[in-house]
């Protein structure tokens, strides 16, 4: 409790024995929306006990990671440690991992400042939420990111880079001994179970990637590293991404009036209205269109 000072933020709450106690039970205001009965009236849990519960319910009293922001360390998470133990007489959690903060051009990120940006703000610049998380993955979860806008069409190059390599090989037929996979798989995971060494990951999946024999088992085994860090770099999800894009390219060519039909199709569909669903796509293939309905979505294609 070095350096805390009582009243320094908050006024201090004479209710309590010590200033620095922190509330398990709060008594709800009338406009409050969590309530519950309870011996003290109509109450709602505290922030902290909210995260013990939680995890006691879905983890049990004592489970191996729990996450957090660097911000969590000094009240939040030395908070849910104490009440676990006045609880159950355990600690939570083995491991504790923190990460640190995202900053904006080498400053803080704020409302205030204007320079918040959401999954969707990115999609209209041209950027996928999976451009972003290439970009994370770049930097250890325990050191800053630097967010901007240069660094992020950095990565959207390299992630498409990527994933072209990955169709190279996914055509290529030279083979590859079972030792090299093996090495390169225990490699890969030997870094990933480092303090999730996320960098030095990239950087196997980026030798294998780079080789200049093509191999299927190359393509095969970056799958399945991609099952780890999600950034649709498996062949079929590559396959899946290329569909997309063929169907937007088509999309761009059509006229107004087949955008619509496209469109009042998708909620015919949402509204699970079959029929007049299969009747637009009718009227579609009559125009040339094809459309397909699969589970990555609404492929189109231009009939010959």
């Amino acid at each position: 409790m070095e350096g805390e000072e009582a009243g320094a933020r908050v006024a201090i709450d004479k209710e309590k024995k010590n200033p620095l106690d922190f509330a398990i039970w709060i008594k709800a205001p009338q406009n409050h929306i969590m309530k519950w009965e309870s011996p003290w009236g109509l109450s709602y849990p505290g922030w902290h006990l909210e995260c013990s519960a939680m995890s006691d319910k879905y983890l049990g009293e004592h489970f191996d990671i729990h996450t957090g922001g660097v911000d969590h360390i000094s009240i939040h998470h030395e908070n849910e440690i104490a009440q676990s133990m006045g609880y159950c007489g355990k600690i939570p959690a083995n491991y504790w991992m923190h990460c640190e903060f995202l900053v904006v051009d080498n400053g803080k990120m704020s409302k205030s400042l204007g320079n918040t940006y959401t999954l969707e703000e990115l999609d209209k610049r041209g950027f996928s939420p999976l451009d972003y998380r290439y970009l994370c993955l770049g930097a250890n979860y325990r050191n800053k990111i630097n967010f901007t806008f240069k660094s992020l069409e950095g990565a959207k190059i390299g992630l498409d880079r990527l994933r072209r390599a990955v169709e190279e090989h996914s055509n290529g037929n030279d083979k590859v001994s079972s030792e090299e996979i093996s090495k390169y798989r225990t490699e890969f995971f030997e870094a990933m179970s480092d303090d999730l060494d996320s960098p030095k990951a990239m950087n196997i999946v980026w030798e294998i990637a780079r080789k200049s024999n093509k191999s299927k088992q190359y393509a095969e085994l970056i799958g399945e590293m991609d099952g780890i860090l999600g950034i649709d770099i498996s062949i079929d999800k590559i396959a899946a991404i290329r569909e997309d894009e063929e169907s937007a390219d088509i999309m761009g060519t059509l006229d107004d009036e087949t955008k619509k039909l496209i469109q009042e199709r998708e909620v015919a569909r949402s509204n699970k209205d079959w029929d007049k669903a299969d009747e637009i796509r009718d009227k579609l293939a009559e125009k040339g269109i094809s459309i397909k309905d699969t589970k990555d979505g609404m492929e189109i294609e231009k009939l010959p």
